[in-house]
């Protein structure tokens, strides 16, 4: 009779494979995957082996085309420029090719793009536009085209997060002011044939150029100096205050030179002395905002005299631009200057000798 024990064999299908064997096909498989990504990756370095020697017959071909039927046209540096420039964008072509996009790879490219852009912008600028500029118009435009590629690196480069934020404000607000200054000085004279300005507006220009660029690279930085020095008592507004009184300062300074300074009453030298002035009153206030702060924790310059002869020395400049130099041209006044640094230098030098000396008098073996 049968009862059915043949139902109780078991099936091969149903058979668990020991972990050994598992592995081994595990391993197989892992090997089969990394020898296609190599295949791939043999594959496309070959092609871009073949695209790198493409373009390079490309360029030839353009060179032969180019000198063949229109460099006739042309002069002999126009002819220069439109072969550089050919080759530089296959140049950034193959940049594009081999320059792997994984990962930051993206970021090198744009790189190495932007790098070769600036190359290809300067030599058609050289050869074709800058016959119409001057010497400095030209420098200018050159170096403001490679601070503009330079934000543009700044952006790809400098992270968001973090404190990442407050770089990119910050190294961007310093290359705009370059940007600005290189481009000003060489085309404020054009810009005076719109709008007139003199040579001490043109200065108050920089000055309050530079005070906004100060404000835009401190700014994102304000709350972390903040945290850092609310640990002492009296140290926060004390620094606020000294950056409102430099800001005050150099506005002062610009409402001068752009209202006052031009006017006829007042004389380039005396000018000067009102310059250095606002700058001794800046410094006294300051000292002022400074000293009890010091004081209370038994800090402080341990030469007050040499401070005071500084005070002196620039009380004595302002006397004598406001005063005297106009019957001086301006060589005898820069000797004037020199002697004057000179003498103080000796005065505090000597003082210090002193000092020193008598230090060193003193009976040290008691």
């Amino acid at each position: 009779m049968d009862l059915g024990f043949d139902t109780m064999k078991p099936n091969d299908e149903d058979v668990t494979p020991p972990p050994e064997d598992v592995e081994a096909g595990e391993s197989v498989i892992e090997i089969d995957i990394t020898t296609r990504k190599r295949r791939g990756r043999r594959k496309g370095t070959k092609i871009r082996e073949y695209g790198s020697l493409a373009s390079m017959i490309a360029w030839m071909a353009f060179v032969f085309v180019w000198l063949f039927f229109y460099a006739s046209d042309y002069g002999i540096f126009e002819n220069i420029a439109v072969v550089l420039v050919a080759l530089l964008i296959v140049g950034a072509l193959n940049a594009v090719s081999w320059i792997p996009i994984q990962g930051e790879g993206w970021r090198a490219r744009t790189s190495a793009i932007s790098g070769i852009a600036w190359i290809i912008f300067l030599i058609a600028w050289i050869i074709f536009f800058a016959v119409d500029y001057g010497i400095y118009e030209n420098i200018g435009i050159g170096i403001a085209s490679l601070l503009i590629i330079g934000a543009l690196n700044v952006l790809l480069w400098v992270p968001t997060a973090g404190e990442g934020w407050g770089a990119r404000i910050s190294a961007l607000g310093g290359i705009g002011w370059l940007t600005f200054l290189v481009l000003w000085l060489p085309f404020a004279n054009d810009f005076a044939l719109i709008y007139s300005i003199n040579a001490y507006q043109n200065v108050a220009i920089i000055l309050a150029s530079f005070l906004i660029m100060l404000v835009v690279v401190i700014a994102p930085w304000s709350s972390e100096i903040g945290k850092e020095v609310h640990r002492e008592p009296g140290l926060r507004p004390r620094l606020r205050g000294t950056m409102a009184g430099f800001s005050l300062w150099l506005v002062f300074i610009v409402i001068w030179l752009w209202y006052f300074a031009g006017n006829p009453i007042y004389s380039a030298n005396q000018n000067v002395a009102v310059v250095l002035l606002s700058f001794a009153i800046f410094c006294a206030v300051i000292l002022g905002l400074w000293l009890p702060w010091a004081r209370r924790r038994g800090e402080g310059p341990e030469n007050w005299w040499a401070i005071g002869l500084a005070f002196l020395w620039v009380l004595a400049l302002t006397a004598w631009f406001w005063f005297f130099a106009d019957s001086f041209d301006a060589y005898q006044n820069f000797a004037v200057f020199l002697l004057s640094l000179v003498v103080m230098a000796a005065i505090s030098g000597g003082a210090q000798w002193k000092k020193a000396r008598d230090f060193g008098a003193l009976d040290w073996d008691d």
